[in-house]
């Protein structure tokens, strides 16, 4: 099998083979490209940029070349929802009706108001 040479910040040149690492390939930017690894002396998750040179070893290595995924766009929790924020007497009274054996049918009711 094939061993290929990385550099842990933490532990210094490990070796790994292609199934040890993940190489994510942009072809939108150059810059975008990174491969990383779970260092095998300390397990730190270690990421580094790939350019082409880097992008053809890993693959003449036998790593198999991924595409980039898209970041999900974060939105605030505050912009989630488009309800009344609950409140401390919600909670309460949620804890309340948890309290009795027939909570759930008292929720599904005030859900088909």
């Amino acid at each position: 099998m094939t061993t290929i040479k990385a550099t842990c910040p933490t532990c210094g040149e490990v070796a790994l083979t292609p199934d040890d690492i993940e190489l994510r390939v942009d072809d939108s930017a150059s810059d975008g490209s990174f491969y990383g690894f779970a260092c095998p002396s300390c397990a730190s998750e270690v990421r580094k940029p790939a350019d082409e040179r880097v992008v053809r070893l890993l693959v003449s290595g036998g790593v198999p070349a991924l595409p980039v995924v898209p970041e999900p766009v974060r939105v605030r929790l505050r912009d989630r929802f488009d309800h009344p924020r609950l409140t401390h007497d919600d909670l309460l009274d949620f804890h309340q009706a948890l309290k009795s054996d027939d909570w759930f049918h008292e929720l599904t009711d005030l859900t088909n108001q």
